[in-house]
């Protein structure tokens, strides 16, 4: 289906087209510049055969002439969810009983429904239809786009085309659009983002960064106490003044802290509020809690950003060095930046 992957997407992924949109602005755009193809070359291109093409092609057009189906789509779609009309700038705060008499609703419908009149037209051209996959896909990643949308979009375009034609949405046709649409949804995963991969708006983390930090945190938290005792050693000796905060051993040689009972609390202490923040990420609340927390505590000691940036990298080192992978590694650094920002935000 490397014809139709792309053909319907072209029209699906302009959904998300009006997130590029300043607010209170009806402009559009619409590419409709098509390489030239025969209406259908009986070749069983891709996935999709030349009948079920052929099938997509008639129906499309017997639906598109009326007017209404374009907004019907585009406004089902964001009735049925509400969380995707905040992609749309320009219509983003519209009641949704005003979406279908509104000016800025009513042009991304119709920018849709031209693209997907563009693309339906071009089944037959398996390299346009990778072009476009690929840009289209690639485009909308940054915006947060997942596959899963664009499931929920074929399934409202579906419903609509099934009412529009009634008898002459046969189940034949019917499965040619599923087919159609379910190859359109394995064509763009590979560039899409995954909702593992979307970072929360209040955390900014992902659950994939969360899950990585959580389980090679395992790995290593038994020894969690000896891998803190070390960053600070480190730390002790790359800045002295650091050392400095801490009174109850603040003067004491840095060879000689392990073994120091004080500084064996406060080396448990940090271990294991750095194991309860670590073993609560995946709980919202509590994360952002416990950032507040270390945050105001530390303002009234004087510990400056640096300090915190300074015991990042330290464990960052640490944890390459106790076999943690590259991969979780990158996760760690994000969590971390995450961290620091909230217990030390730039001036």
């Amino acid at each position: 289906m490397a014809s139709f992957k792309i053909a319907l997407l072209l029209g699906v992924i302009a959904f998300v087209n009006a997130c590029s949109q300043a607010p209170g602005t009806t402009t559009t755009t619409v590419t409709t510049t098509v390489t030239t193809v025969s209406a259908d070359d009986g070749s069983e291109a891709g996935l999709l055969s030349a009948h079920e093409r052929s099938l997509i092609r008639k129906t499309w057009e017997q639906a598109r002439k009326d007017g209404d189906v374009a907004p019907q789509i585009l406004f089902r779609f964001v009735k049925a969810h509400p969380e995707y009309q905040k992609m749309f700038k320009s219509f983003a705060d519209v009641p949704q009983a005003e979406l279908l008499s509104n000016g800025n609703f009513l042009a991304q419908a119709y920018t849709i429904l031209a693209g997907l009149n563009v693309v339906i037209q071009s089944l037959s051209s398996q390299e346009l239809m990778a072009n476009q996959l690929n840009a289209l896909g690639g485009a909308h990643k940054p915006r947060g786009a997942t596959p899963v949308m664009f499931e929920q979009f074929g399934g409202i375009l579906e419903e609509v085309l099934a009412e529009e034609l009634g008898s002459g949405f046969t189940a034949e046709a019917r499965q040619a659009w599923k087919n159609g649409i379910a190859a359109l949804v394995a064509g763009i995963a590979k560039n899409l983002k995954k909702a593992e991969d979307l970072a929360d708006p209040q955390t900014k983390l992902t659950p994939h960064q969360i899950q990585d930090v959580q389980r090679s945190w395992e790995n290593v938290r038994n020894g969690r106490n000896a891998l803190i005792s070390s960053i600070f050693v480190k730390l002790f000796k790359e800045t002295p003044r650091i050392q400095k905060h801490f009174a109850k051993f603040g003067s004491a040689a840095v060879d000689s802290l392990p073994g120091n009972a004080e500084y064996e609390k406060q080396v448990a202490l940090v271990a294991d509020r750095l194991d309860t923040i670590i073993s609560a990420m995946d709980d919202k609340l509590q994360l952002l809690g416990n950032i507040n927390y270390m945050r105001y505590t530390h303002i009234e000691r004087g510990i400056q950003r640096g300090t915190w940036e300074d015991f990042g990298r330290l464990l960052l080192e640490s944890l390459a060095a106790s076999g943690v992978s590259s991969d979780d590694v990158d996760s760690w650094k994000g969590v971390l930046a995450v961290f620091v920002n909230g217990v030390s935000p730039r001036n």
